[in-house]
């Protein structure tokens, strides 16, 4: 019995150690210390075990839940990017912007000729619901979704480049955009400055490197068993693959915190960036910015809607031009992603 327990208090030792390291992982440039970015990754999964130990200890020896607890207590903010409980309310004459990786439309080519054109409409339709909203930033279109989406949006100004599956769309005037180039044809990052009436806002929409792991991901998931050599080859894979993208993603976010660092107007940015909160990435995105569901989420934030729980991976960032009332993530099953939906003020 003795020998157990001291098994379990080493692993709970583990657990803690883990945490902390991912705690550190926003801190630590992937392309030099890439072993943190893994464990910022795995950061929903090291919460849930400190959680478990700590319910274990309850009943088992009362004194050794302090080391989770405390430890969880430390990282209170790194808690708040995952879950959060927020009952601000938008207001009628709010900018409402809208951030949506469509997943290149997949979801939309399934099925008999008929279910596909229902498929189509029932995304058209979507849009249509949102009318509130006044700029719609989508990533990952293509050939097969583009004409869909167009022609949900006859009445507004666009910004696209090169086919490249970003978009723009604005109730309001775009009077200047452009690009940020990754140096790729699947990533990449518009900007456009958007007249207000009496103001102007810079939005920059991004995609940034894919992790390519899902299919991976979801073999694993769905055959796991830890007895087996292919299982921890899927995983190996999965970690390679995300450190690998991890990488890229750093310099790309550091291409956009720059370029943002030089605008003259209120600015969001905002997109599907392909890391957690605890990552480099979104540290270089978020900087000084304030991150919407962090001001006005509320529930699990939750952006992923593949078999990768708990990941959060889209955002809106605004600088502190702007207030934030609200904030939602929509889940509706057109993508592998959800939508997610924030309203502001300019101060």
């Amino acid at each position: 019995m003795k020998f157990l327990k001291k098994t379990i208090i080493a692993l709970n030792i583990l657990l803690v150690v883990g945490l902390i390291l991912a705690y550190l992982s926003p801190y630590f440039d992937p392309n030099k210390y890439w072993v943190f970015s893994i464990f910022g990754l795995f950061y929903p999964v090291l919460l849930l075990a400190n959680l478990a130990m700590i319910l274990f200890w309850m009943f088992v020896d009362f004194k050794y839940l302090f080391l989770s607890l405390i430890t969880i207590l430390i990282g209170w903010f790194h808690l708040q990017g995952f879950i959060n409980f927020s009952t601000l309310n938008d207001h009628p004459s709010d900018i409402k912007i809208m951030s949506y990786n469509i997943g290149y439309g997949f979801s939309l080519r399934s099925g008999s000729k008929k279910s596909k054109a229902r498929k189509r409409e029932e995304l058209k339709t979507f849009f249509m619901t949102q009318d509130d909203v006044d700029i719609y930033c989508l990533q990952e279109s293509s050939n097969f979704s583009r004409d869909v989406i167009k022609s949900s949006f006859p009445e507004f100004y666009s910004h696209e480049i090169d086919k490249r599956g970003t978009f723009i769309f604005s109730k309001y005037p775009i009077i200047r955009h452009g690009e940020i180039s990754f140096g790729t044809t699947t990533n990449s990052c518009l900007w456009a400055d958007i007249n207000l009436n009496s103001d102007t806002i810079r939005v920059y929409n991004m995609h940034l490197q894919s992790n390519r792991v899902s299919k991976d991901a979801t073999e694993v998931i769905d055959n796991v068993n830890l007895q087996e050599k292919q299982t921890w080859l899927g995983i190996k894979g999965i970690l390679r693959k995300y450190s690998a993208s991890s990488r890229i993603r750093a310099k790309q976010s550091k291409k956009v915190a720059e370029h943002a660092a030089t605008s003259l107007h209120p600015t969001i940015i905002c997109g599907d960036g392909n890391d957690p909160p605890t990552s480099y990435t979104y540290s270089r995105l978020c900087g000084d910015y304030q991150d919407s569901f962090i001001e006005a989420g509320s529930g699990i934030g939750t952006t992923y809607a593949g078999k990768i729980p708990m990941l959060r991976i889209d955002y809106i960032f605004v600088d502190d031009q702007f207030q934030v009332n609200s904030f939602n993530i929509l889940k509706e099953s057109f993508s592998d992603h959800y939508a997610v939906k924030g309203a502001y003020k300019i101060k």
